[in-house]
C-alpha cells in the first residue's frame, strides 16, 4: 500500500472517486473499491471522510467551488452588459469542456442518491448562479433587459447553457457542425433572447 502525505492522499482519494462515480454511479461506488484503486487501506480513507456520503459531498463541493472561481475571474463591471453575459457563459462552457469530470459530478447524481446537503454549504451552490443574476439585475436597472425576476432569468440562461454543454459532452453534436461555431451561435442566441430590442423612433 502507498503511504502518501495527508493532503496528497486526500487528493488521490478524490481523483479516484471521481473516476469511479462517473464510470459506475454512486450506488456502486464503495470505500473498498476506492481504496483498492488508490492502492491505500480503507482505514486511511476514513481519516479524511466519515463515509461515502461525506465523500460525495466533498466531490460536489470541490467541483462547485472550482466552477465558481472560474466565473468570478471573468467578472468585470467595467465591461458592457452583453459582454459580461457572454464572457460568463463562455467561462461556464470552457470549465465544463476542460474539466468534464468535475462538471458531470455537479449534475449527474440523482436526487434519491444524494445525501442531504448541509444548509451551510448550500449557499455555495446558490452563489454560482447568483453571480449571473447580479449582472442581470444591473442590466434590468439600466433598461437593457426586460425580465420580472433576475434570479429566474439567470437560472433559465444557466439551464440553456447546460443544454449546450450536455450536447457536446455526450457527443450528440452533429459531426457536420463545427463545435466552436455551435458554441458561438448558441451563446449569442441565448443571450439575445433576453435582450430588449429597441426599435428606431
Amino acid at each position: 500500500m502507498l503511504t502518501l502525505p495527508y493532503m496528497s492522499l486526500r487528493k488521490e482519494i478524490l481523483d479516484v472517486s471521481k473516476d469511479l462515480l462517473i464510470k459506475d454511479g454512486f450506488s456502486k461506488m464503495s470505500m473498498r473499491r476506492i481504496a483498492k484503486r488508490a492502492n491505500v487501506t480503507a482505514t486511511s480513507i476514513y481519516l479524511h471522510f466519515k463515509n461515502k456520503d461525506d465523500l460525495l459531498l466533498a466531490l460536489i463541493e470541490e467541483s462547485i467551488h472550482n466552477l465558481k472561481e472560474v466565473l468570478v475571474e471573468v467578472m468585470d463591471p467595467s465591461k458592457g452588459f452583453i459582454q459580461q453575459l457572454e464572457e460568463m457563459a463562455r467561462a461556464y462552457i470552457r470549465f465544463a469542456l476542460e474539466h468534464p469530470k468535475e462538471y458531470e459530478i455537479i449534475y449527474m447524481v440523482r436526487p434519491e442518491e444524494m445525501p442531504k446537503y448541509p444548509r451551510e454549504k448550500f449557499n455555495e451552490v446558490r452563489n454560482a448562479y447568483e453571480l449571473l443574476a447580479g449582472i442581470i439585475s444591473d442590466g434590468k436597472a439600466n433598461s437593457l433587459i426586460d425580465v420580472d425576476d433576475p434570479l429566474i432569468c439567470a437560472y433559465t440562461i444557466w439551464a440553456q447553457i447546460h443544454g449546450v454543454v450536455s450536447v457536446i459532452l455526450n457527443r450528440r453534436l452533429d459531426t457536420r457542425i463545427p463545435q466552436q461555431k455551435f458554441i458561438d451561435q448558441a451563446v449569442d442566441h441565448i443571450i439575445q433572447g433576453f435582450i430588449i430590442q429597441k426599435t428606431p423612433a
